[in-house]
């Protein structure tokens, strides 16, 4: 006979077991309401701008990976050190002597500043560049350059990648390089296995392993080789990658076009002479700093983010011109500790930054001149950019301005509640790191916490979900029939 207090010890581990199974299934309460992100690895500051109240704050002091909500920081920057109507000049001079004949005994010289939009086809007026130049060495009267065309990058230092780039990263359009020397965003279109580029790379060299599979792609740091392993298909596959030298892209399309409008030159330069006289020929103006911020913020452009940095410290280094950031900001009484800057993109996996920080950022741009451009540049929710599907046929569509960020283990939000006037009313910033759940959940998740915060009595529609009527026979399909079927999927993926 079992004793009635061994009975109840028994029934009480019996439930305890099913206990702790069921709070280790269901795993730690999120403060987004999403399984799979605990709070240790959420940060978030949001606040009435006006009064300074604190809606939420959780690990608002503490460091995060930001990926690119670290542009919203870098446009700031910019907009505070600089002219928003600031143009980047690259000048195109002839050095040396033009004699009556017209025959130049030096070189034409193009003097990069390392302005991103050169040719860039998000900017119309970027265009024409080579033209332009053709064009102005016509005018000019020079029908022979004894030397040929030289870009000096010179102006600005070449640093390469940062560190904390991923080395996966670098053969991507998203992860190419900024130069002094920039031309077609930096980018361009490979075609397999012709191994044809378009535009023209000159030096580029593709390393081909035929092998079974897709196509997989590769390039290492400050190297001109294409490493390509799998197969093609048969009637061509092409790529778009990054450039890996733009300006021997710009050098071979100027000297195309000077030798397409009749003007001879050589493949060498002319030996530099101290009494060289240098005119200029033209002088290719950019768009305004603030558009090209724009531009950036919209599409989350890595690039042109890293050249935005550099121009606050023109000549210097990307350490200076973190440093000479850093400093402004901390002459706003803007708390910088634990913040790492390694770019002005936050594609490094070494950036560090704080709720708090970019909260305080933000609230200070609020209130100078420039709010109105500064507040121009973010994405709305459910209309613009990265954030088009974002908040889309909710209340808070139009009314929430965002820059988006995201990499491997992270989600990121940052930037304004925006008012009916179109005026910032409150600052938002989430930061998620090392998240297992799906990414599409955790994005609906931070939705569900921001309605109910600003739109408190709005309720989402469920979705329905309708079944597709059966095709009439589909029941009889034989198994080879079902699995030619499921190929024919695979291979079109």
């Amino acid at each position: 006979m079992i004793k009635y207090s061994t009975l109840r010890r028994s029934i009480f581990v019996v439930l305890a077991m099913a206990m702790a199974v069921s709070v280790k299934a269901a795993g730690p309460a999120s403060p987004i309401g999403v399984s799979g992100v605990g709070e240790s690895h959420l940060g978030i500051y949001i606040a009435d701008i006006a009064t300074g109240e604190t809606l939420r704050d959780i690990n608002s002091n503490a460091a995060f990976v930001p990926a690119s909500i670290t542009k919203a920081l870098t446009s700031a920057s910019v907009l505070t050190l600089m002219n928003s109507c600031d143009r980047y000049e690259t000048r195109v001079e002839a050095v040396g002597k033009i004699t009556d004949d017209g025959t130049l005994k030096g070189d034409i010289v193009v003097r990069c500043v390392g302005d991103p939009t050169v040719e860039s086809a998000y900017f119309d007026e970027a265009g024409g560049f080579a033209d332009s130049i053709a064009a102005a060495v016509v005018a000019t009267g020079i029908k022979q350059v004894e030397g040929t065309v030289v870009i000096d990058s010179s102006l600005m230092p070449e640093e390469g990648v940062p560190d904390g780039w991923a080395d996966e990263d670098i053969v991507w359009p998203y992860g190419t390089s900024h130069h002094a020397a920039n031309f077609r965003d930096n980018k361009f279109v490979l075609t397999l296995p012709s191994r044809k580029s378009v535009p023209y790379v000159p030096g580029l060299q593709v390393s081909h392993t035929p092998a079974k599979g897709s196509l997989k792609i590769d390039r290492k740091k400050d190297s001109n080789v294409i490493i390509s392993r799998g197969n093609p298909r048969r009637n061509g596959e092409s790529i778009t990658v990054s450039t890996p030298d733009p300006s021997a892209v710009m050098r071979h399309e100027v000297m195309q076009k000077l030798r397409h409008n009749g003007v001879e030159m050589s493949d060498a330069p002319v030996s530099a002479d101290g009494d060289d006289v240098a005119s200029t020929l033209y002088i290719h103006r950019s768009p305004e700093l603030v558009d090209i911020l724009r531009s950036l913020m919209y599409r989350s452009d890595n690039m042109m983010a890293e050249a935005m940095l550099r121009s606050v410290a023109p000549g210097q280094s990307r350490a200076s011109a973190v440093k000479t950031e850093l400093d402004m900001w901390e002459t706003r009484d803007v708390d910088t500790r634990r913040v790492v800057i390694e770019d002005g993109s936050g594609l490094s996996r070494n950036d560090r930054l704080t709720p708090m920080f970019l909260a305080n950022v933000f609230t200070w741009m609020a209130s100078h001149y420039k709010a109105p451009d500064y507040v121009s540049l973010f994405p709305k929710a459910g209309c613009d950019g990265t954030l088009k599907s974002f908040l889309r046929d909710t209340p808070l569509e139009g009314r929430v301005a965002l820059k988006t960020g995201s990499m491997r283990g992270v989600q990121s939000y940052a930037g304004y509640m925006l008012g009916g006037d179109g005026q910032p009313t409150h600052v938002i910033v989430i930061m998620v790191n090392g998240f297992t759940c799906g990414r599409t959940a955790l994005k609906t998740g931070i939705e569900d916490m921001l309605l109910s915060m600003f739109a408190p009595d709005y309720v989402r529609p469920v979705k329905q979900v309708t079944k597709a009527p059966k095709k009439k026979g589909g029941a009889s399909r034989t198994k080879s029939q079902k699995s030619r079927k499921s190929s024919k999927k695979k291979r079109r993926v």
